[in-house]
């Protein structure tokens, strides 16, 4: 699969406006700095984040058919992984855990376990 990270939010308060970031540290709980919220991580693919601007914290250079397939499945983003473990009901995208920490930064790319080179 062939994606990588467009851009990366954090929302510190779910009144405000997410503040848009270069890159940033994944912890157990999700992107630092973020609000906490139910599910550590919402990611969606670029075109649904254009029509609906959802507070979703990693945008992909994805199709949104290809990203539902990712449920259940551990993805690698730069130095973390994330197991994807369902679609929100009440909007688009994915929702993930944290399984690894580690720093996401735009630009890094999407790596399914399956895809994953050895190491």
């Amino acid at each position: 699969m062939d994606a990588t990270v467009s851009s990366l939010y954090i929302y510190p308060d779910s009144d405000s406006p997410g503040q848009q970031l270069d890159s940033v540290e994944f912890t157990e709980t999700g992107p630092r700095g973020n609000r906490a919220k139910k599910h550590a991580v919402h990611l969606i693919c670029a075109d649904d984040y254009v029509k609906t601007h959802p507070k979703a914290n990693v945008i992909l250079d994805i199709g949104s058919d290809a990203l539902v397939e990712l449920v259940g499945k551990a993805v690698k983003l730069g130095e973390a992984t994330l197991r994807v473990t369902r679609e929100p009901t009440e909007c688009l995208g994915v929702y993930a855990e944290v399984v690894r920490t580690g720093e996401v930064a735009i630009g890094d790319r999407l790596l399914v376990a399956d895809d994953e080179p050895p190491t």
